[in-house]
């Protein structure tokens, strides 16, 4: 029988986050049953996502946006309140861990992407307080317009495009998540194109300006990635049911 205490050791063990300075506390935060009999992982603690583990009987639930983060106010109300006491009331531990699973060089949401997605030559890319948590590599040379379907096959969303750069994409930046600014990191190192989740307006007139492909394939779309691979390890590790529930969300 898989115990809560194993758990936490396993999980803190493979998910250190080499030193980065985070958003929000990794690791455990809400403690359940001490016996694990089936685990799942998720994108985000949203309401949605607890109450699907609480249908699926799940007695841990690991997430990549746990449900505290820096200038949150210490108050438990409203809705965190109501997902907090769901998580009690059915004796569901609830871990977290956020730039540790963004930057895991085997399970995490960018070297994985790009191991699964064929990228070659990778380099660990985009620091972030200090630490890179992205990852950069060559594609197989295609046009601009090729390797963004390539993207939306992978990720299974559309892309948000600026293609900016040249008429051949051949290096490649990637950093899950809400990392568009980044794209002047990727420029800086000649990169052809950048990848991850978010856009905002000044990106359009940076990726031309800079002359460098962006694409957005969504926050969560890109974040899905991280927490599907470590549901298939811990399953495979303690041999005991874990999947990943897959909540829509299209930002």
């Amino acid at each position: 029988m898989l115990k809560l205490k194993q758990l936490n050791r396993f999980l803190t063990s493979l998910l250190p986050g080499n030193g980065v300075v985070d958003f929000a506390p990794n690791g455990l935060q809400v403690e359940g049953k001490q016996n694990i009999e089936r685990s799942a992982t998720a994108v985000t603690a949203s309401l949605a996502a607890i109450e699907a583990a609480i249908d699926l009987g799940v007695d841990a639930l690991i997430v990549h946006h746990g449900l505290f983060w820096q200038r949150d106010s210490y108050v438990i109300d409203g809705i965190k309140r109501k997902k907090i006491a769901l998580l009690l009331k059915h004796d569901i531990s609830l871990f977290a861990f956020h730039l540790p699973l963004d930057l895991h060089p085997e399970i995490g949401n960018n070297w994985r992407a790009a191991q699964e997605m064929g990228w070659s030559k990778l380099q660990p890319f985009g620091s972030m307080n200090g630490v890179p948590i992205g990852v950069k590599g060559y594609v197989k040379s295609c046009s601009a317009q090729d390797f963004k379907i390539q993207l939306e096959n992978y990720y299974k969303h559309p892309a948000a495009c600026a293609l900016g750069g040249p008429e051949q994409v051949r290096t490649v930046g990637l950093i899950s998540g809400g990392a568009h600014k980044s794209i002047l990191d990727a420029s800086k190192e000649g990169l052809d194109a950048f990848v991850t989740g978010s856009f905002d307006e000044p990106i359009w007139h940076q990726a031309m300006e800079e002359g460098i492909h962006f694409y957005a394939l969504g926050h969560s779309a890109t974040e899905r990635v991280g927490p599907r691979s470590l549901a298939l390890l811990l399953e495979e590790k303690f041999d005991t049911p874990c999947g990943f529930i897959d909540i829509e969300n299209p930002f």
